[in-house]
């Protein structure tokens, strides 16, 4: 019986604290902008921004999503638009909607659903790019750059 109550309590504790964390990440939610300049351009930014990352990195932010695209060769590409949508092509629901900054890079700290997937996009003016096949997850940069083409889009 007094391990039923510690199992419970243990389990409440948890939900507690874990819904004072998304409480705090959306009310200081962290994204990039045009206007601001990152750092570590085509790094996987998964590998530090992360929950086991150092304290700075971690006050500094833990992103769910984030990557860097290209113009052409390592020239950066600001101002592009980030999408995540539920289907291909542009489909279905907006999951979220991201711009890169000075260096190219994009990120943010929202808590993001990928159980179901997405398959994300990159607008520059009239020209899209689209991933057409399903990603569960945020580090593009993790892929992209390493094992497939770096994100590039005029």
């Amino acid at each position: 019986m007094i391990l039923n109550k510690v199992l419970v309590l243990a389990v409440f504790m948890t939900f507690v604290f874990a819904c004072s964390h998304v409480d705090e990440i959306n009310a200081n939610l962290e994204e990039s902008s045009s206007d601001e300049k990152s750092h570590n351009a085509g790094e996987n930014c998964g590998s530090c921004h992360n929950v086991s990352g150092s304290e700075a990195v971690r006050e500094a932010g833990w992103w769910t999503v984030a990557g860097t695209v290209y113009s052409s060769g390592n020239s950066p590409q600001t101002n592009a638009t980030i999408e995540l949508w539920e289907k291909p092509n542009k489909q279905g629901a907006l999951i979220k909607r991201l711009v890169s900054d000075k260096i190219g890079n994009f990120y943010t700290n929202q808590i993001i659903d990928f159980k179901g997937g997405c398959y994300p996009s990159i607008t520059v003016g009239s020209n899209t790019k689209y991933m057409n096949q399903k990603y569960e997850g945020g580090s593009c940069n993790s892929c992209h750059g390493v094992t497939t083409n770096k994100l590039e889009i005029n």
